[in-house]
């Protein structure tokens, strides 16, 4: 009789389970990992399985580690966006920092044209009948008075802007923003 169980104890140990959520104890106990529960047989690890408390479990653990991914994820973006962020600035400071250099080489290599009594250089109209007239002491508002208004003078010079230089502008409101 004895041998008989021997057999039958050996028999139940070669039947040893292999699920990702079992595991075996040092003794040889059988223990599921996701409900820490001790499974007292391997014939009930099926059963187990079908168990509320461990389809509950196993939706808790999986529920973690997609929070957990979604977390490692999150910390990348957001990592690369902080490099890119730097990389960024760091280009478009030096880009205005070139602009900065040319500008002021442009602006010691042209001499400055003379400027008139009203602060406006000298060639800055090209039309002379549209010249503002250098008169010493009479206001502004007679020579209006007595000069005709063209619809040319009164209409607003609008130049109209590169698409580039709109994508452009549309781009620093929001890198700014």
């Amino acid at each position: 009789m004895a041998d008989v169980r021997a057999l039958l104890k050996a028999k139940r140990q070669e039947a040893r389970i292999t699920h990702p959520l079992a595991l075996y104890s040092q003794s040889g106990q059988l223990r599921c990992t996701a409900c820490g529960t001790i499974v007292k047989h391997a014939s009930a690890w099926e059963g187990h399985l079908g168990s509320k408390a461990h389809r509950t479990n196993v939706a808790r653990l999986k529920e973690q580690e997609r929070a957990r991914e979604e977390q490692r994820l999150r910390e990348e973006r957001d990592e690369q966006e902080r490099l890119s962020k730097g990389k960024r600035k760091a280009e478009q400071e030096d880009i205005i920092m070139q602009d900065e250099e040319t500008t002021s080489d442009t602006a010691m290599k042209k001499p400055r044209l003379n400027e008139g009594p009203n602060g406006f250089p000298v060639d800055f109209f090209s039309d002379p009948s549209r010249a503002i007239p250098l008169g010493g002491g009479s206001s502004d508002n007679e020579e209006e008075e007595d000069q005709p208004v063209s619809a040319a003078e009164d209409a607003p010079v609008t130049t109209a802007k590169a698409p580039l230089d709109l994508e452009w502008e549309r781009f620093q409101r929001e890198v700014v923003n």
